[in-house]
């Protein structure tokens, strides 16, 4: 089916109505499911910012040693 024959439906309940629709298991679950969201995106920035440190590090010992880095012309 392509996109086009495709159509989103969100539906958005606030927290305090949860318990009017659904048992009380299920709220925790879906509790668990946003913080379980919650902490792959913190994973996700946690090692973007290492990556970013590491080559901040890199940088700056190149600028402190005055080593450049060779590229190979053919």
């Amino acid at each position: 089916m392509s996109e086009e024959n495709t159509r989103e439906i969100r539906i958005s309940l606030p927290e305090e109505l949860f318990s009017v629709f659904l048992p009380e298991k299920a709220i925790g679950h879906f509790i668990n499911a946003k913080k379980e969201m919650l902490f792959a995106l913190r994973s996700f920035i946690d090692a973007r910012i290492e990556m970013l440190d590491k080559m901040e590090k890199k940088a700056s010992q190149r600028k402190k040693t005055g080593t450049k880095k060779k590229i190979k012309i053919e």
